[in-house]
């Protein structure tokens, strides 16, 4: 977001290399860049550190994780019609035990120093959704994973931050695939009616309210619940 500026030094990670640095494009800060498939069981670990060593050799005051990596279930089906042990699986390893061991990396890895998670949440964290259970499921378990968290580590600094709906490609492959004609049209008529929710608005509010400090530790906050 060109909400963030010169004075951060950010690391960069997801699976598209080329995707990573259209995001970062307008970044004013330094940015190192790396790739990561974090559906990949093997070494993820090891992936994960490989992500942190990059800021080795560095001084820093204070370092702050932003989880988003993650997948949309596939919404052409009920979640009663998922019965596909290793597909249900997989996802879940992309979409919680990845987010889980790439947060424990992190927390251990730059010792002596302030740390924030900030997990970036939905409201399907809070709320079921037709046709989007496995993407429901996992976001509440993101969200009870960074509640634990902020639980057991007073010092830690833990948001879990829902930065409200926008016109992405996941949107836009929900509108057109979801089996549930409600959950279609509800994505119909935010686009109809204009009413996404600005990335950089969205970015710039975010980072206010970590800055502001005006929530309890853990507590999920909505892109639409401060002015």
């Amino acid at each position: 977001s060109s909400g963030i500026n010169a004075e951060y030094g950010i690391i960069a990670s997801g699976r598209n290399h080329a995707k990573i640095s259209d995001t970062t494009s307008n970044f004013t800060a330094e940015v190192r860049k790396i790739s990561v498939d974090f559906g990949k069981r093997e070494e993820i670990r090891s992936r994960c550190q490989e992500i942190m060593k990059l800021g080795d050799g560095e001084s820093f005051d204070h370092v702050t994780l932003f989880n988003n990596h993650g997948s949309m279930n596939e919404v052409d089906k009920l979640l009663a019609e998922s019965n596909d042990p290793v597909k249900f699986d997989d996802y879940m390893f992309l979409n919680v035990t990845s987010f889980q061991i790439l947060t424990c990396v992190f927390l251990n890895h730059f010792p002596a120093i302030k740390h924030t998670c900030v997990n970036i949440s939905s409201i399907c964290a809070l709320q079921a959704f037709p046709s989007m259970g496995m993407y429901c499921t996992s976001k509440a378990a993101r969200h009870m994973i960074y509640r634990c968290i902020a639980k057991e580590n007073p010092d830690v600094n833990v948001l879990n931050y829902s930065p409200g709906p926008m016109d992405t490609s996941m949107t836009q492959y929900i509108t057109q695939t979801s089996v549930d004609a409600s959950i279609k049209q509800m994505f119909s008529d935010l686009s109809a009616q204009g009413r996404w929710v600005d990335v950089d608005e969205s970015a710039k509010k975010m980072l206010t309210i970590l800055k502001d400090g005006s929530y309890e530790q853990g507590q999920h906050v909505d892109f639409f619940d401060r002015s």
